[in-house]
């Protein structure tokens, strides 16, 4: 049996599948697409806030499919599958994503390793970088209530978290760490949310 994907083996072109291989493969990406969906949610939620689980999603599921025509007839697919998408994850844990934790005393006291500049310190007396960090600034509407209205509805069908996240820093202008205190999450997170949220939000305007 073949051993999980590595990121070689991802790089090498993939072999023209017949339309009865193709049509087997795609019933089983979708029968087991809730396998590799748990998998890298388990794993986001292990090295929260470090990862986002929508891009381990992304690697969960294109290992998934990669891994699916190796599968062999007759034979339980799910274990076989569940040991190649977790090694595509290790690899991207391995690859593009940094590990190292830094204690908090450390980070408070702007003493980081590997040449880090912490962003929770305070240097001379001034605030530090998380809260000097400004946040994006709303565009205005045109001055009428529809507008207004029109936007809020946007913002409502937005995830909540990003909602809040636009909320808190525009609407009411608490800075990055103050919101994620409100909201028990780091600033980074925060700030991750506020920028998906206005992204949504202009692709929504535009339309």
């Amino acid at each position: 049996m073949a051993s999980p994907l590595s990121p070689s083996r991802r790089r090498q072109p993939a072999a023209v599948l017949s339309r009865s291989a193709l049509k087997a493969r795609d019933v089983l990406v979708l029968e087991h697409q809730p396998l590799a969906d748990a998998i890298a949610s388990a794993t986001a939620r292990r090295f929260f806030p470090l990862v986002e689980r929508e891009d381990l999603i992304q690697v969960a599921r294109e290992a998934l499919l990669l891994s699916a025509p190796s599968c062999r007839a007759g034979e339980p697919a799910a274990p076989y599958l569940r040991r190649c998408i977790s090694g595509a994850l290790q690899h991207h844990l391995r690859d593009r994503v940094r590990l190292v934790r830094v204690p908090r005393q450390v980070h408070e006291a702007g003493d980081c390793p590997l040449g880090h500049s912490s962003l929770d310190a305070s240097f001379d007396g001034e605030p530090c970088l998380l809260d000097q960090l400004a946040a994006p600034e709303a565009e205005a509407p045109d001055g009428n209530g529809a507008d207004g209205l029109a936007l809020e509805q946007l913002v409502e069908q937005l995830p909540a978290a990003q909602a809040a996240a636009l909320r808190l820093t525009i609407l009411e202008g608490l800075s990055l760490r103050d919101a994620g205190q409100k909201l028990g999450i780091s600033a980074m997170s925060v700030q991750r949310a506020q920028k998906k949220a206005l992204g949504a939000l202009r692709v929504q305007l535009q339309a």
